[in-house]
């Protein structure tokens, strides 16, 4: 692992000084053909993704370059310049570019600003070897608050990754740009087939502001140093690294002031409990209230009904019951609320909340929201964000 650090003018935007970019390189000691990869569904992905896909086809993977500030979406000649990179990176490690993975991360429109890109690249390919995974953790970061990264015992080695994300998180496979690794044997298929099916079940089901980014992937590289696992240790072991990482998304989220847990039970299927979650998680108007500390929990309830009225519009609810922190708030068809419930609701949700300004957060407490509809087997389970001012004042300011 290597990092390194660049000033430069983005040609689409007049500055008074220049900008800094941070570049990242992870390279395997030998190239594996055991790497996998979740990429983003967004219609307009960005040129890495386009050329990832590609790549998931080579027999072999060595590493991946990541780039910050510019995220090389819809820029001109995005994929040709994704391609230099990706050959000049290769020529640094006397390696074939197809195995090559490049990412990049910040601004859509934006042009990658290639040649001082390539003029830093001797230096930062000559100093693998000196950085850890902290230091790969830290130079992915944008506007995150802090770095992310997570590490479980998996056989004789383990299995560890690190992730940037803070907005835009809204997965459609993935949401952000993770690295994971491991020095424990696994077969190709069996890593892609346990990355895409893990996945689903963690980064898909985190939210933060309901955008989808361009941008989105998850690499997963085994370096197969240590003998192998059962496949179902493997699987598990990998759902609880990316099940914590995507967790730490949303903590992270820009100004997240309250982590949401928002579990749907007693649904007919699971599509439909993942929708009325979704619902929840992503409506401003909880997400504002929570934020406030406020109980309003009709607007709950109004979220849910609103998703439930689209796919589910025959389903009995009569005896659905909704809870906010352990606390029944809604059931036998009307609302159980009064004085003493709203204070007890609003100083939980003060007790559960972050600072807006951290380095790293100071608990991992969520505010939990549980609606059980008592009319199916299915249950869905979904992390989400509050809104706040800072959340505003980043994203109207990003370019700036």
């Amino acid at each position: 692992m290597a990092t390194g650090r660049l000033e430069f003018f983005p040609a689409e935007k007049p500055v008074e000084k220049p900008l800094p970019m941070k570049l990242a390189a992870l390279v395997l000691d030998e190239p594996t053909p055991s790497f996998a990869a979740v990429l983003t569904r967004n219609a307009f992905a960005g040129a890495p993704v386009v050329l990832a896909r590609r790549l998931l086809g080579e027999p072999l993977a060595r590493g991946v370059l990541v780039n910050t500030k510019v995220a090389n979406v819809g820029a001109p000649g995005g994929l040709e310049d994704a391609q230099l990179l990706q050959k000049a990176v290769a020529n640094e490690l006397k390696e074939e570019p197809q195995r090559l993975f490049v990412l990049s991360t910040g601004v859509i429109g934006w042009k990658l600003p290639v040649e001082p890109m390539c003029q830093l690249l001797p230096d930062l390919i000559s100093s693998l070897g000196q950085g850890d995974l902290l230091d790969l953790a830290t130079a992915i970061m944008t506007t995150d608050s802090y770095p992310k990264l997570r590490s479980v015992q998996l056989g004789q080695g383990r299995l560890c990754g690190v992730v940037k994300g803070a907005g835009m998180i809204e997965p459609n496979l993935a949401t952000m740009i993770g690295l994971i690794l491991t020095d424990v044997s696994v077969g190709r298929e069996e890593l892609r087939e346990a990355l895409s099916a893990v996945a689903a079940d963690t980064f898909n089901l985190i939210s933060v502001d309901g955008d989808q980014s361009t941008s989105d992937a998850v690499l997963a590289f085994s370096s197969r140093r240590y003998p192998a696992v059962s496949a179902a240790e493997f699987r598990d072991a990998l759902h609880r690294l990316c099940a914590q990482l995507a967790e730490d998304v949303v903590r992270n989220g820009e100004g997240t002031a309250h982590v949401i847990e928002v579990i749907v039970r007693g649904a007919p299927d699971r599509a439909t409990a993942q929708a009325a979650a979704r619902q929840i998680v992503n409506s401003p108007l909880v997400k504002t209230a929570i934020y406030g500390n406020d109980p309003n929990v009709g607007r709950i309830l109004a979220a849910a009904g609103s998703s439930l009225g689209r796919i589910a519009p025959d389903v009995d609810l009569s005896g659905m019951q909704l809870f906010i922190g352990g606390l029944r708030v809604y059931g036998e068809g009307c609302f159980q609320l009064g004085d003493e419930a709203e204070k007890r609701l609003s100083t939980y949700l003060r007790q559960v909340s972050l600072p807006e300004v951290r380095d790293y957060p100071p608990h991992e407490e969520k505010v939990l929201i549980e609606l059980d509809l008592q009319c199916g087997p299915a249950e869905a389970r979904l992390l989400g964000s509050d809104l706040s001012h800072e959340y505003i004042k980043v994203n109207a300011d990003y370019r700036s």
